[in-house]
């Protein structure tokens, strides 16, 4: 009769090395994603592997699509994050920001079709902007340029452009676009300057289109106080808007213990090569 014993330490060991195989293979799908010298932490992750296990690298809603621009001889990877079927190219993600609402994270968006449309005299991209449902937010300090999108034959009052900082004809010559002018509210080194529109109220048939701008960066132009060109109103654009988060206190529980973060679909789980799979709060 057979020893039975070595054939149940051989299921035993095989029973471990698989389990040890699978939580490898956790913590070796989600290595840190970089695109055109970005580092994205989670939640973000790469759109082309997301989904594609039983644990996920990031939220959804999070994930960056590495595009290479196709008409350049060499290719430069450009990451896009999609917001409502809108395509934003990430200018740049800064880390543990402070502010009076706390320390959060900032990442800054481009919108490239809204400038090539400005560029072209198209009016084409010209919608509000819908936040994201994900999680990532406006901050308080954000703020928007307001835009009036008018029928050709629309005449405006003198006092409508008298507040109006830049208006031009569509190339569809259907349309014609005018930018509201801001004024300067407050300014500090440490809290943004606020402006707001001069409280003029939309004309009828136009359509008022409110984007957000950095703060920053709208000091470049002249919208405050008097005309600009659409040089400068695409210079403003190209400087791009940021989105807040806050980071994960699950996944930085995780990044403390120096584990990966994961999520299984419903909470974040921590990955590490020792075969541990922490498992936290859901989301």
């Amino acid at each position: 009769m057979l020893n039975p014993i070595p054939t149940v330490i051989f299921f035993t060991l095989h029973i471990l090395l698989i389990q040890s195989q699978t939580h490898t293979s956790n913590h070796s799908c989600c290595p840190p994603f970089r695109c055109d010298q970005i580092d994205f932490p989670f939640p973000f992750s790469d759109q082309r592997t997301f989904g594609s296990g039983t644990i996920g690298c990031g939220f959804p809603g999070y994930q960056i699509l590495c595009d290479e621009e196709e008409e350049e001889e060499e290719s430069t990877p450009v990451p896009i994050l999609m917001i409502s079927t809108q395509p934003y190219q990430v200018k740049n993600i800064f880390l543990n920001q402070f502010y009076d609402e706390g320390v959060v994270n900032l990442i800054t968006l481009v919108n490239t079709d809204l400038i090539r449309d400005i560029n072209t005299t198209s009016c084409h991209s010209f919608r509000n902007f819908t936040s994201p449902s994900s999680g990532l937010l406006l901050p308080d300090w954000n703020i928007n340029l307001t835009f009036f999108k008018c029928p050709s034959q629309f005449a405006p009052p003198q006092d409508f452009l008298d507040q109006t900082a830049l208006n031009y004809t569509c190339n569809d010559e259907q349309s014609r676009l005018y930018l509201g002018r801001y004024v300067i509210v407050n300014s500090s080194q440490m809290n943004p300057t606020k402006r707001s529109f001069n409280n003029s109220i939309t004309p009828r048939d136009c359509n008022l289109v409110m984007l957000p701008v950095s703060s920053a960066d709208i000091n470049v132009s002249s919208v405050n106080n008097g005309d600009i060109e659409r040089s400068q109103l695409g210079k403003v654009l190209a400087a791009g808007f940021p989105l807040q988060w806050k980071s994960d206190a699950d996944c930085e529980n995780c990044i403390k213990k120096k584990e990966r973060c994961g999520f299984d679909g419903t909470k974040v789980v921590c990955l590490c090569e020792d075969g541990c799979n922490n498992t936290n709060s859901s989301k």
